[in-house]
């Protein structure tokens, strides 16, 4: 990127620029194109409704600016075109970085409208926001009846609780496509997670009939075990391991002779997982261990061990929140819940955990209005329009 020009917005912006997809607000001209550069597909459509040019004029007094945008817009019907002079307003970028961006933005304008939603849909799912997903996939179906699109809806839905909305789609997709093994076990899962243990082994043997791969033996552990068939589940997940799987079967069996009290057995399991894959999601497998097996401050080591991998993963938070406010260190307990909260402010396991909080520290009123909150979120939830 060139050098940074010097700014040439005013110093209090009374109202920043709030980017919806991104949830990123601009205060400046300089951060907008910043934003505008590096996120043009969650930025593209503020500009084509005209609302950056607004902000700039009304917000920054930058009216030259704003009427050049739409200058551009009148002259040029391309949309690639009307971005990358957009851009080049002020000298922030180097013409080869803005003629790298409009080969993308070209092939982008030229894909399918169902393409160009699948691809905002996914963005959300990648981000963990299923509700926004399944927005941009209702739109992307409505051009076209693609087994993709349905499978993800089905995958959206999956996330949110939607269970028998979910087990539609993925039936929609797999009758458009009945060979895909990533739709059949997907059926599967959904099936499983639905009790329907009969409708879920018919997709996986169909499924185990096209491949022999530890996936398939994986699904065949998760199937059995949610049957209550720890022997076959075990049995499963061994020959997942023997496939190739290094990670997640271990992780499957260590669980197992948790609830089974068999931790010595458990821990072997961990101890099995390479050391190159000892990722947060294993300390905090590690934790569960040790707090069943009465080993309260190994447990909160292993918490403290997961955060030290991955400072952006929620449960670890959560779960050290959690550690502090049944040792009544409700001060670091705060601490923690609010580090949660600012990696996902939306996520339901760490507003529970912050009204059990303000709960210990008698703050009666905020507890009653974070449930009151959590419940209402719940209601509207469960009364969504179904399939």
């Amino acid at each position: 990127m060139s050098s940074l020009i010097l700014s040439v917005s005013p110093e209090n912006v009374e109202r920043p620029y709030y980017f919806d997809m991104t949830r990123v607000r601009v205060y400046s001209i300089e951060e907008l194109y910043y934003h505008c550069y590096h996120y043009w597909k969650q930025s593209i459509d503020d500009f084509i409704m005209g609302k950056l040019e607004d902000w700039i004029r009304i917000e920054l007094g930058l009216s030259h600016i704003s009427g050049q945008i739409a200058k551009i817009k009148d002259e040029y019907s391309s949309i690639t075109e009307q971005y990358i002079r957009f851009l080049g307003l002020i000298d922030y970028f180097y013409d080869s970085e803005l003629e790298s961006l409009r080969k993308e933005i070209y092939k982008w304008e030229h894909k399918a409208e169902w393409e160009k939603c699948k691809e905002k849909a996914d963005y959300f799912m990648a981000q963990e926001k299923p509700e926004e997903a399944m927005k941009w996939y209702m739109k992307a179906i409505v051009f076209d009846e693609n087994p993709k699109i349905y499978n993800n809806m089905g995958v959206a839905s999956m996330h949110m609780g939607w269970y028998r909305d979910a087990a539609y789609y993925f039936q929609k997709a797999y009758q458009k496509e009945p060979n895909s093994i990533p739709i059949l076990l997907n059926l599967t899962d959904v099936y499983i997670l639905q009790k329907n243990f009969k409708e879920a082994g018919k997709y996986l043997s169909q499924a185990a009939q096209l491949d022999d791969s530890q996936v398939i033996w994986y699904y065949y552990g998760e199937f059995y075990n949610s049957m209550g068939n720890q022997k076959k589940a075990i049995e499963a997940y061994l020959k997942a391991i023997s496939k190739g799987d290094h990670f997640d079967s271990y992780i499957k069996l260590a669980r197992i002779y948790v609830q089974e009290k068999d931790f010595e057995t458990a821990q072997a399991y961990l101890e099995k997982i390479k050391t190159s894959q000892r990722n947060e999601i294993y300390w905090m497998e590690y934790s569960k261990l040790y707090e069943a097996w009465d080993k309260k401050d190994l447990a909160l080591e292993a918490v403290q061990k997961s955060i030290s991998k991955n400072k952006n993963y929620i449960y670890s938070w959560i779960a050290l929140a959690r550690f502090q406010r049944r040792n009544n260190c409700l001060e670091e307990a705060e601490k923690a819940i609010s580090e949660a909260l600012r990696i996902d402010a939306e996520n339901e396991e760490a507003q529970i955990e912050a009204a059990k909080i303000q709960k210990e520290l008698g703050k009666e009123k905020e507890y009653r209005q974070s449930l009151k909150e959590l419940i209402n979120k719940w209601v509207h939830r469960y009364r969504q329009d179904t399939i």
